[in-house]
């Protein structure tokens, strides 16, 4: 019997879209980081989960704070409407958010933040509503039912 996952915020995934989450909206912002978000938080979890605190401290000075520190000093500004009127930083925190869902044990397929976001920035709300009830709808209702199964089961 498959047991429930509980909300765990020191699992790797969620670990690894959060960090993604936030080193895109730096990118997104205009900071240079040394290679792709999606690269660098894995580098930050392989190296949070087997090098140790100094490991780590190397890795984020490195590949984070000196390219903020050189953003700063080169006249960059961090601004709200900056960072929040990207698509990109959406998506990012879409899928942070995902991941976090999906420790529930309610899993959405892959690919549906962009799909979502692109439906509301073009005004495709026909677009929105298909992919909310045909992807959104139908995983949710197939994680209701797993989960009544598994309540049943236990009794």
């Amino acid at each position: 019997m498959a047991t429930q996952k509980k909300f765990d915020v020191s699992s790797p995934g969620f670990i690894y879209s959060a960090i993604v989450a936030v080193l895109t909206i730096f990118a997104v912002s205009g900071v240079q980081l040394p290679s792709d978000p999606a690269t660098l938080g894995q580098d930050f979890v392989t190296t949070l989960s087997t090098g140790g605190v100094i490991a780590l401290g190397g890795v984020i000075l490195a590949s984070l704070v000196f390219p903020i520190y050189n953003f700063v000093k080169g006249g960059g500004k961090f601004t709200w409407a900056g960072i929040f009127g990207k698509t990109l930083t959406w998506v990012a925190l879409g899928n942070a958010a995902l991941s976090a869902i999906a420790l529930s044990g309610w899993i959405i397929p892959p690919g549906t933040v962009e799909q979502v976001i692109a439906a509301v920035q073009t005004k495709d709300w026909m677009g929105l509503i298909s992919v909310l009830a045909l992807t959104v709808g139908t995983s949710f209702i197939r994680w209701i039912k797993e989960k009544k199964a598994q309540q049943e089961a236990a009794k």
